[in-house]
């Protein structure tokens, strides 16, 4: 049974602090920006609660704000702006999975429809050599000849049948030490990384992460320096690529939240300690993909709300 809103501090959070004239702000900032991904993650969490009613309006945003019907087809804007005539394919991934899990869920038909307009702008628009990419100028009619692997997501390729082109651009990835590149060029078929110098390591779980989950391997040179930086005690933010050692001061609630599934009992542990340790109340300083990512986790895995 779902929480109401003044009893779920989640709710009360997005929708007092991060809402504004019913969209969603990355922050607590008048020029903060609105984005599909926090669209999608909000609607991620209603699913998880099963809060058909606010799952609803959600979806009443995405058609009247964000959805855009073109004479190609249907795309989400990645940011909310008059402007902006591309998406995101990892927005388009997390919005279909919602709306197709919420179909059956919520007995709403409707839903299930409105993934096969999104699904199609990726069939038709959004893949080279069968490779997904990473988004499609609809006013240039171009696409891009990139994909951030951070931006795949196992459910959606099952169901787009991509999972074996994306398999073998996973397994032949370059590393450097336990590190993965971030970009593929299915074109040139070559990779590169997102920064010679650093990783993000949201970047690096999301890409663990659909990596196993495709292959059914968990990457051992990975989660071998998730379980040693773990037993010093807590995950940085930013690695350095060469060195493997720390760039930043800064932990991620984001990458405990998202590896929390897919570790061990005794470093699942040390994680939920770290994040019950990271304040992210402050919605000025705190991005809302972070807060999401953090509250999914709670609920997925049972951990009690601060």
């Amino acid at each position: 049974m779902f929480m109401t809103r003044q009893q779920d501090p989640v709710i009360q959070q997005v929708e007092t602090v991060y809402m504004k004239e019913g969209l969603i702000r990355a922050y607590d900032r008048e020029e903060a920006q609105r984005l599909s991904e926090s669209l999608g993650q909000y609607m991620v969490y209603l699913l998880e609660i099963g809060d058909a009613d606010r799952f609803a309006e959600q979806v009443d945003i995405l058609r009247k704000q964000f959805l855009v019907t073109t004479e190609e087809g249907d795309f989400i804007k990645w940011e909310l702006t008059p402007k902006t005539a591309t998406n995101a394919i990892v927005d388009d991934f997390r919005i279909s999975n919602a709306l197709i899990a919420a179909a059956k869920r919520f007995d709403e038909p409707s839903y299930q429809q409105l993934s096969r307009r999104i699904d199609d702008g990726i069939v038709e628009h959004m893949k080279v050599s069968d490779v997904p990419i990473d988004f499609y100028d609809w006013n240039l009619k171009m696409q891009t000849n990139e994909l951030r692997l951070n931006y795949l997501d196992a459910t959606a390729l099952k169901r787009l049948n991509l999972v074996e082109p994306v398999e073998k651009v996973l397994r032949a990835a370059p590393r450097s030490g336990p590190f993965f590149h971030e970009i593929y060029l299915p074109e040139d078929k070559r990779y590169k990384t997102a920064d010679d110098k650093e990783v993000n390591m949201i970047d690096q779980a999301l890409i663990a992460i659909v990596s196993e989950e495709l292959t059914g391997q968990q990457d051992e040179a990975f989660y071998a320096f998730i379980d040693q930086e773990m037993k010093k005690g807590k995950l940085y933010a930013r690695y350095d690529r060469s060195t493997v050692a720390p760039r930043s001061d800064d932990e991620s609630s984001s990458v405990y939240a998202l590896l929390l599934p897919f570790v061990s009992k005794e470093v699942q542990r040390k994680m939920k300690e770290r994040l019950d340790q990271i304040d992210l109340t402050d919605a000025a300083t705190t991005h809302v993909f972070d807060y999401l990512n953090e509250a999914i986790a709670r609920v997925q895995t049972s951990m009690p709300n601060k």
